[in-house]
Order: structure tokens, then sequence, then C-alpha cells
């Protein structure tokens, strides 16, 4: 995959770094589709990157599904937009739908396959889904893990035989959409706990595209920066570039929120900066405030670990014993987790297993477990 310097198609020709010929293609057919205001641009040259788009290239030309996965901020939704852009579906519908924002069942059925009037309490008048507006095209699901049970089941079908039935309506209808979608939770642990059909993530993951989080991509956070810079620029007409010691600092800056927060610390800066340099003391306190903000956890934290023990009810033998004893999990991950646990059970451990959903009669088990591994805290 070869490489050329591109510049920004705003006339004001400012060069950002490099980019593929592949994300040069994506970025013309998003400005002919879209605008330039909403161009899309793939900007990277790390291997892990160019591999990606390697990928990427190869699913775009079939009609199977495709699940995107990766950490908050990797940019899943761009990928999915490449796609469309890159598939036969190029100009046939793409929408959208972000699954966790319809927590009730009926309206996340609803949203996706749509309903006759009078099939639920507020269903008014008769409503098209998602499906049924991308028929031909291409559908985007975000955040798929948090799909209701009844959605997965209807959404099994519609994969499964091209065929869906609106809440409430008395006949199925066809439709021919393909499916990606994109999740940062680990759908196959939530298959383990039935919280996820295995039938549907089988049907979901035909293709599986992982996308590396921005820590792991060599020195493309600086082809970012410059890049954000360039569309700054010419979106505001005043140049502005980062001192040394601004690199410096953001070059030793994990990035716990990847692409998205970095874009985010760069506009900053340009906006605060009173000059065309920016220093540090221009978003330091942006990155003081991300570093210690309650990000999302990754699925094995001690945070994620605790919410699904105590908030889901899902079992500790599976999530914690069995992740611990295939060196999925360390001592101290472990450790944290039941001292939160004593410090909400009155330091009691018999306590301790009520509140991780456990019965009074593992009570002898786990001891054994916490001090055979010395995991008592």
């Amino acid at each position: 995959m070869t490489f050329r310097h591109a510049s920004l198609d705003t006339g004001a020709g400012i060069g950002f770094g490099l980019m593929t010929e592949l994300a040069e293609r994506v970025r013309s057919l998003s400005v002919s589709r879209w605008g330039v205001e909403k161009s899309l641009e793939m900007v990277g040259a790390s291997p892990a990157y160019v591999e990606l788009q390697r990928k990427l290239a190869k699913v775009a030309r079939y009609r199977e599904p495709v699940l995107i996965t990766g950490e908050a901020g990797v940019g899943k939704e761009q990928l999915a937009e490449a796609i469309y852009l890159l598939s036969e579906s190029h100009g046939r519908p793409y929408i959208s739908v972000n699954c966790p924002q319809y927590q009730e069942g009926n309206l996340t059925v609803s949203e996706l396959f749509g309903h006759v009037k009078g099939s639920f309490t507020g269903a008014m008048g008769d409503h098209r889904g998602a499906f049924e507006e991308a028929d031909g095209g291409i559908i985007f699901l975000d955040e798929i893990g948090d799909l209701p049970a009844n959605a997965q089941a209807m959404l099994l079908r519609a994969l499964s035989t091209g065929e869906f039935r609106p809440l409430g309506a008395n006949r199925a209808r066809r439709i021919d959409v393909r499916v990606i979608s994109a999740t940062n939770r680990p759908l196959n642990q939530l298959v383990m706990t039935n919280q996820f059909r295995y039938d549907l993530f089988s049907r979901l993951a035909r293709f599986q595209l992982d996308v590396p989080p921005l820590r792991d991509r060599a020195d493309d956070w600086l082809l970012l920066v410059d890049h954000s810079l360039a569309r700054l620029g010419a979106k505001y007409g005043v140049r502005k570039q980062m001192s040394a010691a601004s690199l410096r600092l953001l070059e030793t800056y994990p990035w716990p929120g990847n692409v998205r927060q970095l874009i985010s610390v760069v506009t900053t800066g340009y906006a605060m900066a009173d000059g065309e340099t920016i220093e540090p003391g221009d978003f330091a306190t942006v990155l003081d405030r991300d570093a210690t903000a309650p990000l999302a956890p990754t699925p094995d934290s001690p945070d994620a670990l605790y919410h699904r023990l105590v908030r889901r009810g899902e079992p500790f033998w599976e999530i914690v014993y069995e992740a611990f004893m295939d060196r999925n999990l360390n001592r101290a991950q472990v450790r944290e987790v039941i001292r939160r646990g004593l410090d909400e059970a009155d330091r009691n451990y018999r306590n301790v297993l009520q509140l991780f959903g456990m019965p009074a009669t593992d009570y002898q088990r786990f001891m054994d477990f916490l001090r055979h591994h010395d995991l008592k805290p």
C-alpha cells in the first residue's frame, strides 16, 4: 500500500502529512457524497492502521455483515462510513442507529423495524423503521452490545431470512440491507453470560475489523495533530502550530480517549492560543481533566468487573475466578474487586458473597480461593 502527501481540498492548500491512496479515495468519495465539511479523512501511516485499511478494502467488496470492535474514540463509525463509500452500496441509503439511545425494548424494535398504529402505548401512527429506510443500502448499528433481547431476536431473523415484521404488523416485509455493527464491549463475554445471542454474534461477525487504539499506532498521533491544525486553519483562516514543548507533552500522553480525545485537545489548544504557536498551557488543563475523569472502563478493569458483579448480577465464578485462572486477570485486579466489595459490605466476607450474588454455601470455596492465591486485600 503506497502513500502520498495530501492536502485539504478547501482552496487553502494546507498539507497535513501522509495518507494512503485508499484513504485519499475514501476522502474523495465522501466529498462527492456529503461535501467538504463532512469529508472523511483516514489519517495514519502506522503499520497497524495501514493493515486495518487493507482489510477494510477487502471486506467492502462483499455484502456480508461486518463487526467493528475497538475502544471508545478510535473511529469505528468512520470505518463503517468508509466501507459504505467503497462498496457497491455507495449512493444508496446509509442509515446509522445508536443502539443505547433506546433503552426500552419496544422503542428499540420500533426504531429498527418500525411499528403500526396502536402496537404499543404511545404508538399514535405507523412508523417506518431504520431497516426499511436502509433497504438496498447499509445500516450501521453502533454499540450493538446494548441491543435488548427482543431486538436481538428480530435482528437475527432479518439477517437469516431477509424479512422482518414491524411491531403489530400482520405480514412480514422483505429487505436487502447490509449490516455493519460496532461495539467497545467484549461480545464474546456477553455471549458467555447469556446477555448476547451466540447465533447473532456469529452472523454479525462474518467479517470482523479490530481497530487499534491510538497508543498502538506509532507516530500517527503527530499526523493527526497536523491534520487537525490544518483543518482548523482552513476553517478559521489562521494557521497555528504546536511548540516543541507541546509536542513533547502530547507524545508522552497515553490517549485513553483515542483519536476523539486528541482532536478535542488540539481544538482547545488552537482556540486558547493567543498567537500562532500553541504552548502546553493552552491545553494542559484539558489533559489534566481527562486524566482524572471517570473514563469508560476497559472490560477487565476493576471498575468494569465490579459493575458486572454488583449491578448486572453476573456470576463471580465465571467473570473473575475463570478469568484469573486462565491468566486473563492478574492478582492486583482481583484484589481491587474484593477490596471494593469489602468496603461496601462492612468488611464482612459473608456479606461480600451476598453482594456478589453467590449463595452462602459458596463461602468456604470463596475463602479457599482467596487464601490459596493470596488475593485478600
